[in-house]
């Protein structure tokens, strides 16, 4: 007998409950939520201040997934972006999903082995600046009409003055500079967590750091 729709949704809805209660069941993971968003802000900062056309706000996110998987990284990005857009940065509440696809993505790359060593992690910098300019690439268009202020603003404001309509030119500078951003985002985020003592890690840390 064929098992019918409503069993198969209930066991994708229980496995992915499953896995978000795993993510969130250790004090740890409570502890290093805050630090994560920290640390992105962190970033966020040193790119600002420095007027670098890059981002380097989701290391933390990226970390988060590391050590402790999907859910808690979502987490971490989508209250960072928060937090930094009530505070004083708007333009970033309307990036919101972005982050929180990251930490999914790098959740899971975790869980399958791609942070194991520095040779693999090219592997999800590349998929994490591929979400990135999937989800952020039509809020850069549609709300922002190709200019958030940014440092990448002058990398897409070159590609207009080339003589590429805004879409064209807002999609390649955002694949370019996301391209670079996550990859250094994701190894920074792996040397942080070859850092830290295996103790202390989560079960997912220390299974992904072994």
């Amino acid at each position: 007998m064929m098992p019918d729709s409503t069993s198969k949704q209930s066991g994708v809805f229980g496995s992915v409950k499953k896995q978000v209660n795993s993510d969130f069941s250790s004090t740890v993971t409570w502890v290093l939520i805050p630090i994560g968003i920290g640390l992105n802000a962190m970033g966020d900062f040193i790119a600002n201040t420095l007027k670098l056309p890059l981002f380097l706000d989701n290391i933390g996110t990226v970390l988060l997934a590391i050590l402790v998987g999907p859910w808690a990284a979502a987490l971490t990005g989508g209250l960072s972006n928060l937090i930094s857009g009530m505070i004083g940065n708007p333009v970033q509440m309307a990036f919101v999903l972005t982050p929180i696809a990251m930490g999914l993505v790098a959740g899971y790359l975790a869980r399958y082995g791609w942070f194991e060593n520095t040779k693999k992690v090219i592997v999800p910098g590349i998929l994490l600046g591929l979400t990135s300019v999937i989800f952020s690439v039509p809020v850069v268009v549609m709300v922002f009409g190709g200019v958030t202020g940014a440092g990448m603003s002058l990398i897409t404001s070159l590609f207009v003055a080339s003589g590429l309509n805004i879409v064209m030119s807002a999609l390649i500078s955002q694949l370019i500079v996301d391209l670079i951003d996550k990859t250094i985002m994701a190894y920074a985020a792996y040397f942080i967590a070859q850092s830290v003592p295996k103790r202390y890690l989560p079960k997912q840390g220390q299974e992904v750091m072994s």
